[in-house]
This record gives C-alpha cells, sequence and structure tokens, in this order.
C-alpha cells in the first residue's frame, strides 16, 4: 500500500515538520525515518518502546484481523461512521483529520472510509497509529493513508490538527489528545460495557467483578454524547479462538477455563459497548 504523508506529522525528537526524501521521513535537523515496503513508518520513541517488540504479538493481530473480518464488530464499525458522518455534515469546507490512536488492524478506520460519500472521502485524510508494528503492518495493508507505529504519550502530529480521534478500547492519554485535538475536534472513546461478553467472562473466571465504572474525564474534557450499544453474537469454536486471542482473556484466565469456553460447539455472547463523544474545554 501507499504511504501518506500528513503535513502535520512531526519528528518524534524535536517535534519538527517531516518531509518525504525518497523513501525517507526526514526533518530539518536532519532525522530520518524509513517508509517501510508495507506503506507505513516507525515513529515509536525509545522510551515508549518498554520491550523489544511492544505491543501485540503478531499472532494476536492476526487473530484480531480474522475476528472483525467475520463482521462481529460491524454495529460498531458502523456506530463510528455515523459519528464521521454528524461530523462532516458539521464542516462545510477543508480538509477533515481523522484519526485511530491504538488502531490495531484499522478495521474501524476502513471501514469508515470505505462507506463515506466521495463529497466527505475526498476531503478526509486518515491517520492511524498503534505501538504493536504487527498491527500497524496490517492497517497499511487495508487501505491508504497515514500509518505509523507510536504511542498515546507521544503522538508526532501538530497542535491542533487533529479533527476527530477515536480510541476504541485504549489507553487514553488525555493531555495528548487535548493536544493535538484541533479547536473544534471532537475525542471518541469507546469502552466495554458492565455486561460486554459476561457469557464468555463467566466460563473463564471464578468471579466476576463490575467491569463498567463511570469515566472521570478530566477537566479538559466534557462529554457531550453518549450511546450504549447492545447486541448478541453467536461463535463457533475457532471464532472464540481469535477473541480469546485478541483480548487480554487469554492472559488473565487459566488454560483449564479456557477449554472450557473452547469446548463449546457455538456460545452466544453479548456485545455491550459504550461510545461518549467528548470536546476539550475552551480557556478564557
Amino acid at each position: 500500500m501507499t504511504f501518506v504523508l500528513h503535513p502535520a506529522l512531526c519528528c518524534p525528537i524535536d517535534a519538527a515538520p517531516l518531509v518525504m526524501d525518497e523513501l525517507s521521513l526526514v526533518c530539518e535537523h536532519g532525522h530520518r525515518f524509513d517508509v517501510a515496503r508495507q506503506g507505513y513508518v516507525n515513529l515509536l520513541s525509545p522510551k515508549d518502546k518498554r520491550s523489544k517488540d511492544p505491543g501485540d504479538s503478531r499472532k494476536m493481530v492476526s487473530a484480531r484481523a480474522a475476528f472483525l473480518n467475520a463482521d462481529f464488530y460491524q454495529p460498531l464499525a458502523r456506530a463510528c461512521l455515523d459519528i464521521t458522518l454528524g461530523y462532516c455534515s458539521t464542516v462545510t469546507d477543508g480538509r477533515i483529520t481523522l484519526m485511530d490512536a491504538g488502531c490495531g488492524d484499522g478495521y474501524y478506520l476502513h471501514y469508515v472510509q470505505e462507506n463515506l460519500p466521495n463529497s466527505f472521502r475526498a476531503r478526509s485524510s486518515l491517520i492511524g497509529f498503534d505501538i504493536s508494528k504487527w498491527a500497524v503492518q496490517q492497517s497499511a495493508r487495508r487501505c491508504d493513508g497515514t500509518w505509523f507505529v507510536g504511542s498515546n504519550r507521544h503522538i508526532p502530529m501538530a497542535d491542533a490538527s487533529v479533527d476527530l480521534l477515536f480510541d476504541m478500547f485504549g489507553f487514553p492519554d488525555y493531555s495528548t489528545f487535548r493536544r493535538v485535538l484541533a479547536p473544534h475536534g471532537k475525542l471518541v472513546r469507546v469502552t466495554p460495557g458492565d455486561r460486554h461478553l459476561i457469557q464468555l467472562r463467566e466460563i473463564i473466571y471464578p468471579n466476576i467483578k463490575p467491569r463498567h465504572v463511570k469515566t472521570h474525564y478530566p477537566e479538559t474534557f466534557n462529554v457531550v454524547s453518549e450511546k450504549h450499544i447492545t447486541y448478541e453474537i453467536t461463535l463457533g469454536p475457532q471464532d472464540l479462538k481469535c477473541l480469546l486471542l485478541m483480548t487480554p482473556h487469554m492472559f488473565r484466565s487459566t488454560f483449564e477455563r479456557r477449554q472450557q469456553a473452547l469446548n463449546h460447539d457455538q456460545l452466544t455472547l453479548t456485545v455491550d459497548v459504550i461510545f461518549e463523544e467528548l470536546e476539550a474545554t475552551t480557556t478564557e
């Protein structure tokens, strides 16, 4: 796929603008980052790299791609599209930058891009990043865009450069999100509800604690809308295996209890997810 350089992309070392130089990105101070043949660039700061291969493994990313490609979470992708359509309809001119922070395999941004009307798609720029290089490689295979390896703590983008920022089941860094959001931009937080995958969790854990606690956001953000999405999916053993592998459940549960779940020919699960749209507060 083709790497697309967003004009607001910055050097992760000194925050200077990046420009293309053949097959690399360079800043005015000489820092150089090679664009991989898969269509992405690694901009992860060494101080954010706490292991040799951070983030989801190749196997976890493959499992996530297989699960999401089966469209079990398509209603969630549709909600992302609806939010994007609503935002785009309020912007009459100029380009719109859509970012997925912790983009995983790129399923949600790709769905949005594929289903946007041509008038909106023509003036929309896609940016996705993840701390896992395997995830970003998968994202870059899905569609052209600005894909890079990076962390929420240090997003290499200019201030006020992102219009719509999606945080799908991620680990937010609100100060960084606030910095990169445009004055009229929105942050979309997507989090699991209390009954999300409850049937699976009851099998693999001896005790179930309430999962969803009302998020208390910093004063820099205001919640302007909330939507609760709940529906059921029925999975076979292979789908269950992919679901387990793509989530922390694989590492938090015992082998015996995971096997109990996989022994089901079919298992019906509740999807329970909360979408919150937030706007940055203004300073007087």
